[in-house]
């Protein structure tokens, strides 16, 4: 991660706290690609740079995000039990996923992140024995992850996401809104795209006073506001 223009790098890591919020389909390869790099860049970021970053993946997925999946996989779109079967798959790998959430971040990050490369790259078939094999690969207690998916808890929690998705504004996978304690007001969304480069060019922008001047000229980033963090835990 080099640049010549690094206005964070200005700033005294111990007082700035970055927070990122990653949307993803949680069967989706390009959503496991952007994790990755998501990954990557904050573990740069706080190695090389020592600023302190709070970040969640959160799962999310609407009539919108489905037909895009469907395009991105060649599908037809007007297939109406296809794509049913689409979304209940990833509503049931959503709830999955905050189940395994339950046993800790990390297990549960591991657990999407295999899942999605089982799905996508060793080309599984989803199934409630792969989620199994999945939980097991993730460390995960299986029985406990069992019954944290099928309780109304994790429902609920699943809601939740998706409300806060909704009170961003996100309307593709991936998406990630990334915010600094230094800017009250704003924070910075990138869509579609998102690699190390981009997500470098989105925390100087999140560490800008001015972004409503700065966001037209970014084509892969605009603005959103902040007065909703209040309910992010």
């Amino acid at each position: 991660m080099q640049s010549n223009n690094n206005s964070y790098r200005k700033l005294n890591p111990s007082q700035h706290v970055f927070e990122l919020y990653l949307f993803v389909n949680p069967i989706g390869l390009k959503c496991l690609n952007s994790e990755h790099e998501v990954l990557h860049f904050i573990e740069s970021l706080e190695l090389n740079e020592g600023f302190k970053v709070h970040f969640r993946f959160l799962t999310f997925h609407n009539f919108s995000t489905v037909t895009q999946y469907m395009k991105r996989l060649n599908m037809p779109t007007n297939d109406l039990q296809l794509r049913n079967q689409i979304y209940e798959t990833i509503y049931e790998a959503s709830l999955a996923y905050k189940a395994a959430l339950m046993q800790g971040k990390k297990r549960g990050r591991k657990f999407l992140m295999l899942l999605q490369k089982e799905l996508n790259i060793n080309m599984a078939e989803y199934s409630s024995d792969l989620l199994i094999e999945v939980a097991k690969g993730a460390n995960l207690d299986v029985e406990m992850f069992l019954e944290d998916k099928a309780s109304s808890f994790v429902k609920s929690s699943y809601d939740a996401d998706q409300k806060i998705a909704q009170e961003m504004n996100i309307s593709n996978n991936p998406s990630l809104v990334i915010f600094d304690n230094f800017n009250q007001q704003f924070g910075v969304l990138l869509e579609d795209v998102i690699n190390c480069e981009l997500i470098e060019k989105a925390f100087n922008h999140a560490n800008s006073l001015d972004h409503q001047s700065q966001m037209p000229h970014q084509k892969k980033a605009r603005s959103v506001g902040k007065s909703y963090l209040q309910i992010i835990k």
